[in-house]
């Protein structure tokens, strides 16, 4: 729920006319993921078991209750049931957020509501999930947003942009980088690098002369650029790295969990998800908690790539195919699935991606 309150917040700072809506609310019976297995798509629970059979060509995570299938060669959605929500006939369907999902039709991109509507006319060369009530929209090689009635709030005018999180969003506006609010107002007022990340429990990195550190959500430098990487906060803390060794730190920048972790091409966390992080360890993957203590080895050999955890599960690749391993690090689906998604429930929001 940090998400709601952050955009809520910032809505109320900046006046917006009614509230934007970041939510991960509401709650589904059953979590369940996306799987394909030879280029059919199914549904599974935390059991392995499908909830409905591989019968698609192509499908997403839900995400308000909805997920985008494939079948033939168009899109449509189908309920937490399995059934048909809305028929197959876009080119290509993206996530349910904040009520509207984007679709692809004739080529351009626009918006439909979860009846199947046409809610924003189909006129951008590519759109993205609406986030804190509005979409980033990308129209002849130029973005800009639009709210949920298609109004163009922030012209089609900058060369590059990213959704915006907890009120702010990324922009490169001729040359000149930085975070804006709703307004299209720059609320940083010191030249940063290409490299920046999106909000994150009121913060976000930011790199300043090839040294990242982090902004609050007025712009102000609360830790100073100082780290070779650095990753969005989670759950409290946040990656850093000088070298090739990295630690967590907590939001006044104090070091919480020491530098004594490599970086690695499989075991980087780089983020907390349900308490926990994975590290590598004597060149296996392990589970630590927010203090740093080991909680779980892992039973997986050789090293395989681990992402985090989502609704108790977390997807991991190895041999070129997917399952999911447990916080105690036991396997409890096997890597059987040549792809996957985080498991989730049907109601809750995905957001949009970075």
């Amino acid at each position: 729920m940090e998400t709601v309150r952050f955009c809520f917040l910032a809505a109320l700072a900046i006046a917006l006319p009614s509230p934007p809506v970041c939510a991960q609310s509401g709650a589904g019976r059953e979590p369940l993921a996306a799987v394909e297995l030879d280029g059919e798509w199914g549904f599974i629970n935390r059991g392995g078991e499908y909830v409905f059979d591989r019968q698609f060509e192509g499908a997403g995570a839900f995400s308000e209750g909805l997920a985008a299938v494939k079948i033939g060669n168009k899109w449509g959605y189908i309920d937490e049931a399995g059934k048909s929500a809305i028929g197959a006939q876009f080119d290509s369907a993206g996530d349910f957020s904040e009520g509207l999902a984007n679709v692809t039709i004739g080529g351009k991109d626009g918006y439909i509501d979860k009846t199947g509507t046409l809610a924003i006319a189909a006129r951008f060369d590519h759109a993205w999930p609406f986030s804190c009530a509005l979409a980033l929209v990308e129209t002849n090689h130029k973005r800009g947003y639009v709210d949920r009635v298609g109004k163009m709030v922030i012209d089609a005018q900058l060369d590059m942009a990213l959704p915006f999180s907890e009120g702010l969003a990324y922009v490169n506006q001729a040359g000149k980088k930085g975070f804006i609010n709703n307004k299209g107002l720059f609320v940083t007022d010191f030249p940063l690098d290409e490299g920046a990340g999106k909000f994150s429990e009121g913060l976000t990195v930011v790199e300043v002369n090839k040294k990242w550190g982090f902004i609050d959500n007025t712009g102000k430098l609360v830790i100073q650029p100082q780290f070779d990487y650095a990753f969005d906060f989670s759950e409290g803390l946040a990656a850093v790295g000088k070298d090739q060794h990295y630690s967590f730190i907590d939001q006044e920048g104090r070091i919480v969990i020491p530098p004594r972790y490599s970086r690695s091409l499989g075991c980087d966390g780089m983020k907390f998800s349900e308490g926990l992080t994975v590290v590598q360890v004597d060149d296996q993957c392990d589970f630590i908690n927010q203090t740093g203590t080991m909680v779980a080895h892992t039973e997986l050999h050789p090293m395989p790539l681990i992402s985090s955890f989502s609704e108790g599960l977390a997807k991991f690749m190895q041999d070129d195919k997917w399952g999911y391993v447990d916080k105690t690090g036991r396997v409890v689906i096997a890597a059987k699935f040549d792809y996957v998604t985080d498991f989730s429930l049907p109601y809750k929001t995905i957001g949009p991606p970075f």
